[in-house]
């Protein structure tokens, strides 16, 4: 009768601890691709942002030009 106990409440308790760490990892999972989300938002707002700071900074430099070489002849 040992015999069969032993094996059998070691696979109860091998089946539950790994229903457990199954359970953990799915949440750190789940916790992980909500701030890969969230980078990925932050990523996308940030690059419109620098394109707009960008364009601002160049589109007078471009004007500046532009008329210079309307001045000029070329």
């Amino acid at each position: 009768m040992y015999f069969a106990v032993g094996p059998i409440l070691a696979l109860l308790i091998s089946l539950k601890y790994t229903q457990q760490q199954t359970t953990k990892h799915q949440k750190e999972y789940e916790a992980l691709l909500a701030k890969v989300e969230l980078l990925e938002t932050r990523n996308e707002a940030v690059d419109k942002e620098m394109l707009q700071k960008i364009m601002t900074t160049v589109m007078p430099i471009a004007k500046a030009v532009n008329k210079l070489n309307q001045e000029v002849g070329l």
